[in-house]
Order: structure tokens, then C-alpha cells, then sequence
């Protein structure tokens, strides 16, 4: 799907006041980080190195992870791309509603798809695809499944990949990361992208952890430069000041729930439950679509019109977490929205 995410405000004519459509923490950039990349300007005369081999490293060290265990990807959604080729017409099954360009990737390579309902996840399920998704946060809902139940499936299922994505991770508390356990499971590949928390998505930085059998045969596809210097500047400065980019998770979950109370006062929206800082809802007044729309052209207000993703209805839309002052804009607009 080339168009259809969040974080879209590029297409409109609008001045955004307010962008609720992106999973990022509302922080932003962190002003150590413009400085030190604006230091980096220089670097951009020069190629970058092939694979970012010095990062590559000191990302294997500070996770204790094996050399060979990481790859490097221009964004965790090029490595979904990478993967998919890898293994190009394979039958992979998808857990879902969830990101869609698991599925766009694995079509592209002529992979037989099929999707899985979240609610369907139980233990001892049968995986009968070669390749087997699951976004963990999932995005958009929100969703988690417990670490050591997913590492039990795993290793229930060696003869099966698994492509764990955990660009969300850390938005919650209700899950673990499964990189500590990657040594014993060599069906597992796991996508992070870390500048969710740090606030840099157009960068572009993410990577792939896994045992470095199965890695190199994802690894074959990645073309030679395709991470740019500045991208590699920004994840070696997160990688050695990893302060700078703490933020504080618990507030955050404490004033999603709030939001999400208060939206669920509204009788013209179903809202969802949610393990992160961000969560599904569904107008059922108008459409998703028409909802967008007003909140854009009445209040400034982006948010991400969810309906165009496998399973969700029309009326399905996804929210983030902001500011307070944003927050309460966001409560006012819905509540006017009720009353047309």
C-alpha cells in the first residue's frame, strides 16, 4: 500500500494543529540529536558504509547478540519487504487486522496469504504456513500477546518462520521483547524500529535480529548503501545516549486510558480496548473517511482513517495519544462530530 498510512498531512492543503494519525511519542525531536546530526552534514559527501557494519556492531554488542545476528534496514518496513523476497512464494499467514504491508510484500513475491484473527491466537494452534506474521504490540488495535506464550509457539513450530514485529514495543508494559531469547530460537526473525520513541521516522532506521543462518538468506537481498549517512549518525548517537531518548511510558498509558474514557462517553463511538498508547475506534455515525475530513477541515485535527486495512469496517479509525491540550481538542471535535 503506497498511500493509506498515518502521518499523511503531505497530501493536504491544511494547516495539521494537531496530528494524532502517527504511533509516535508526542515528544519529538530531541534537540541533542538535531545538533549533533547538523555536526553530521559533512559526512553526506561521502558514501555511506555498505551495510553500516560499525553500527552493525555496536548494536550486536549492546544487545549481546552474535556477530552476523543484525541487519540493518532503511525502516522496519524495508525489512518486511527483504523478508518477503527472501522467501519468495511461500504461504504465509498473517495475524490481523494489522499492518498491511505484510501482506502487500508477500503478495508482490507471490506468496500465498491468508490471515489469522487475533482472536484465534490460543496456545497449541496449529501453524500450517511457512511464514507466520504477527505485529506484537499489534498496530493499529493495540493488541498483545504475552512473550513467553509467542516464544512457546515458536519453538512449537521450528519448521515454520516467524517474523515477530515489535516496532511498538516499547509502548507497553503487557509484553517482553523476544531478543534475549533469540539464541534458542532459529526460526524467529524480529523487526525493530526504534525511532517510533525516538521521533526520527524519516530517517528511515530499523533493523532485523535473528540467528545468522536464517538472517543471511534475508540478508542476500539487501542492496549496498541502503542506509544513508544521516540515518547511520542518528542510530549510532540513539545507540550511545540512550537517556536522551527515555520517555515516560507510564504517563503516557495513563493518559491514553484517559482518553479513551472520555471517547468512550460519546454513544456515537465504539472504542476499543488497547495494551499501547494508541487504539482503534469506530464512528457509527458517517464513515472513517468523512470523519477525517471534518476533524481536518473544522479543527485541524489528523487522525488515520483505519477502514483501509484488512477486517476493519468503514468506520474504523486509529488514534494516538498527544498532548494534553491536544487531547482535549481531539474530546471537544468527536462530541461536536456526535451531535450533527
Amino acid at each position: 500500500m503506497k498511500q493509506g498510512h498515518g502521518d499523511d498531512a503531505y497530501l493536504l492543503n491544511k494547516k495539521i494543529v494537531a496530528d494524532f494519525s502517527s504511533n509516535l511519542w508526542y515528544g519529538g525531536l530531541r534537540p541533542e540529536l538535531k545538533t549533533h546530526l547538523a555536526g553530521m552534514l559533512d559526512t553526506i559527501g561521502h558514501y555511506p558504509q555498505v551495510a553500516g557494519e560499525q553500527l552493525q556492531q555496536l548494536m550486536e554488542k549492546q544487545l549481546k547478540l552474535g556477530a552476523g545476528n543484525i541487519l540493518l534496514t532503511d525502516g522496519a518496513t524495508q525489512g518486511i519487504y527483504l523478508i518477503a523476497q527472501a522467501f519468495a512464494g511461500a504461504t504465509t499467514t498473517v495475524v490481523g487486522p494489522t499492518y498491511p504491508e505484510y501482506a502487500d510484500a508477500s503478495r508482490l513475491f507471490g506468496h500465498q496469504v491468508r490471515y489469522i484473527n487475533w482472536d484465534r491466537l490460543q496456545d497449541g494452534i496449529h501453524i500450517d504456513s511457512d511464514i507466520f506474521f504477527i505485529c506484537n504490540p499489534n498496530n493499529p488495535g493495540g493488541q498483545v500477546y504475552p512473550g513467553d506464550q509467542l516464544q512457546q509457539l515458536i519453538a512449537a513450530n521450528r519448521k515454520r518462520i516467524f517474523v515477530v514485529d515489535e516496532a511498538y514495543i516499547q509502548f507497553t508494559r503487557e509484553t517482553t521483547s523476544l531478543l534475549p531469547h533469540l539464541h534458542r530460537l532459529p526460526n524467529l526473525l524480529i523487526l525493530r524500529s526504534p525511532t517510533k520513541a525516538a521521533c526520527f521516522p524519516g530517517l528511515r532506521f530499523g533493523y532485523i535480529a535473528a540467528q545468522k543462518t536464517l538472517l543471511d538468506k534475508v540478508r542476500a537481498f539487501q542492496m549496498p548503501w541502503a542506509i544513508n549517512q544521516l540515518a547511520l549518525a542518528a542510530g549510532t548517537f540513539l545507540i550511545t545516549n540512550p537517556a536522551i531518548f527515555d520517555f515516560p511510558l507510564d504517563d503516557l498509558l495513563g493518559d491514553a486510558f484517559q482518553l479513551r474514557e472520555k471517547l468512550k462517553s460519546i454513544p456515537e463511538l465504539k472504542v476499543y480496548p488497547t495494551y499501547t498508547h494508541y487504539f482503534l475506534f469506530e464512528t457509527l455515525t458517517g464513515t472513517a473517511a468523512e470523519l477525517k475530513s471534518w476533524l481536518i477541515d473544522k479543527y485541524g485535527i489528523l487522525i488515520r482513517d483505519a477502514s483501509n486495512i484488512e477486517g476493519l469496517s468503514n468506520g474504523f479509525c486509529r488514534v494516538a495519544c498527544q498532548s494534553e491540550k491536544d487531547n482535549k481538542l481531539l474530546v471537544t471535535a468527536l462530541k461536536k462530530w456526535a451531535l450533527q
